[in-house]
């Protein structure tokens, strides 16, 4: 079974397993005309979107579950370096020491396999940190 016809089945309401969507002619159209434009067959494009959307859905849950590891105060060092604090500032906030919070930004890091504070907001990118404000 080709893509298309597997993923016009999967997303068929009609299907054994039905989903909430449907695969319209709007989105057919589309892959065509983006085919058209990458000068790929449409297979080869649904192939590549659907590979490219499985994998970033993976990294966002491996992510999920590298958060779920930190400990309370990694998570809390974590998120105030997403939201763009200084050592010093979590520190302050926090009422630590700034190699206490270089401590716990190393740990985070090792958890996460990153290099830098820079690197972890990349990998968090787009997470609500405003709860943590």
């Amino acid at each position: 079974m080709n893509i298309l016809r597997w993923l016009q089945y999967l997303l068929d309401p009609r299907s054994p397993n039905p989903r909430r969507y449907a695969f319209d002619d709007t989105l057919l159209e589309t892959l065509h005309s983006l085919a058209e434009q990458e000068q790929c067959s449409t297979e080869e494009l649904a192939a590549d979107l659907l590979e490219a959307a499985l994998a970033r859905r993976q990294a966002l849950d491996g992510n999920q579950h590298r958060w779920e590891m930190l400990t309370g105060r990694e998570q809390q060092v974590a998120a105030l370096a997403c939201l763009g604090c200084t050592n010093r500032q979590i520190a302050a906030r926090l009422v630590l020491s700034p190699e206490t919070v270089k401590t716990h930004l190393r740990s985070v890091l090792h958890k996460f396999g990153l290099r830098s504070k820079a690197e972890l907001r990349q990998a968090l990118a787009g997470w609500d940190f405003s709860g943590w404000e």
